[in-house]
């Protein structure tokens, strides 16, 4: 196949979609020519789109080498390391296109995503009332919104949102997930308003336009094959594998459940580094039947594991989390919310590593699940009350298991006794880690971190006590939940 030819194959499958062709395509081009620009180009947008922003990175790095004034790269580089919360380099990138393209719409609104971001909306609502960005432009009115809604300038938010729903180019069906985007942060402002009626109709409203097919018997069945072949006898230290001198930290609990607040205070400690949401485990998960060239699926794949195929997955891990960055010194703490399906896998390839499992009220936990944006590819399973409480009757059921299978050591977290006694159950969270007490962990929300999660609006301020028995506005609405 000639260069031209891979090359219009390759823009064909990225504009379809396809990324799995895309990938093998691009993966076969930089084997042949690794700088090639088109090919790293794509599998920087690939790896970002996956959540592997240090893949991404590294790809990007080559076009950048070869073409440093290239836009498109440019943006794409601003984009990984704003998926890495790294908002000072995204700002410097920034200007870096701004030096060579001053008239450029799409830097100012980057721009002003990235400061609101990092919890500075007043400067962000300045960049977007620039005349340079058009009015009526939606991606301006998203971050407009929600720099309202920081500010605590909720009727003014609505206003932005109603305007752009009103918006001719959100009526296609292409457009149904920026829909979505704009009805979540209306949802938002009405629950901080108490209009609770309205917040719940926008929220149900917003997952009726980004639902996907949800099967809650393969949910159960998942969970059971995972509690059958996870038991403690296949959970044990093989013999020949050595464990890494590396700490580690696995915090597992349901979505909203206080995993953010546990990490923030963990990474708040000089010795503490947060990984945040690191995606690697599950990549080794959904790769582990190829990888191990086994005619079983995952979960029960992990059963054949070799002393040697761990230490390989396990170094893999690491090296991975080296590779952005993250400080190879201190202790590693993983907040992934997919990490209580892994904790077999984890314990497999860490066996040196603590958990910490977060519990909050079913009620308030399920309440937030329903009202937050959360990936419908990765959580399709939060996009009903019905399904949320499913969930957590299988969050419950994988909690009693690994606390009777899993030979590592853990700590339960209860949300509200970190609201109620921060300082008591902070020292407890930093003894059990096995750090020295740092009075950082206590101030947690002025690390000057930038939060890449759902709760990162939240976790940038101090404790406080409104999210306890907020499912009260909304008993009406909650069903199965109340029975939790």
């Amino acid at each position: 196949m000639s260069q031209n030819t891979s090359e219009a194959q390759l823009e064909s499958f990225m504009k379809a979609g396809d990324l799995g062709r895309a990938l093998q395509l691009a993966t076969a081009m930089t084997g042949q020519d690794p700088a090639h620009h088109s090919a790293n180009m794509a599998l920087a947008k690939i790896r970002l789109m996956q959540g592997l922003s240090s893949d991404a990175q590294i790809a990007v790095e080559k076009v950048l080498g070869s073409t440093p004034d290239n836009e498109e790269a440019m943006f794409l580089m601003v984009g990984i390391l704003a998926a890495r919360g790294h908002t000072a380099q995204g700002l410097e990138w920034c200007d870096r296109i701004h030096s060579i393209n001053p008239d450029s719409v799409r830097c100012q609104i980057r721009k002003a995503q990235l400061l609101e971001r990092d919890g500075k909306s007043s400067k962000a609502l300045e960049l977007l009332d620039q005349p340079i960005v058009p009015a009526g432009d939606l991606e301006a009115g998203l971050i407009n919104a929600r720099c309202l809604i920081a500010l605590k300038r909720y009727e003014e938010a609505i206003k932005v949102v109603d305007e752009c729903l009103a918006s001719w180019s959100l009526t296609g069906s292409a457009s149904t997930d920026r829909r979505a985007r704009f009805l979540y942060l209306r949802v938002k402002a009405n629950d901080l308003l108490g209009r609770y009626d309205d917040a719940f109709a926008d929220a149900k409203a917003a997952k009726q336009y980004t639902q996907i097919p949800f099967d809650p018997k393969a949910y159960v069945s998942e969970i059971d094959q995972i509690i059958q072949t996870f038991t403690r006898d296949k959970l044990e230290p093989l013999p020949g594998f050595e464990a890494s001198e590396h700490r580690h930290l696995f915090i597992a609990g349901m979505p909203r459940s206080g995993t953010t607040l546990v990490e923030q205070i963990l990474d708040a400690h000089p010795e503490g580094t947060g990984v945040g949401e690191a995606k690697e485990i599950h990549v080794i998960a959904a790769r582990l039947q190829q990888t191990l060239g086994s005619w079983v699926p995952w979960p029960g794949c992990a059963a054949s594991m070799t002393a040697q195929q761990r230490q390989q997955l396990s170094g893999s891990y690491e090296q991975a989390l080296i590779g952005y960055g993250f400080d190879s010194n201190g202790l590693f703490v993983n907040k992934n919310l997919l990490n209580l399906k892994f904790l077999g896998l984890i314990a497999m390839l860490f066996p040196g590593s603590k958990v910490v499992f977060t519990h909050r009220d079913p009620r308030d936990t399920g309440l937030s699940c329903f009202l937050g944006n959360f990936s419908t590819r990765v959580h399709p399973e939060l996009q009903s009350i019905e399904h949320i409480s499913l969930a957590v009757e299988q969050n419950r059921r994988l909690i009693d298991h690994w606390k009777s299978e899993l030979p590592l050591e853990w700590m339960d977290v209860e949300y509200a006794d970190m609201i109620n006694d921060q300082d008591r159950v902070s020292r407890s969270l930093v003894e059990f880690a096995g750090l020295p007490w740092d009075d950082r962990c206590l101030a947690f929300y002025d690390s000057g971190r930038t939060v890449m999660t759902l709760s990162y609006d939240q976790v940038n301020k101090p404790i406080y006590s409104s999210s306890l028995g907020r499912y009260r506005n909304y008993e009406s609405h909650l069903g199965p939940l109340l029975a939790d």
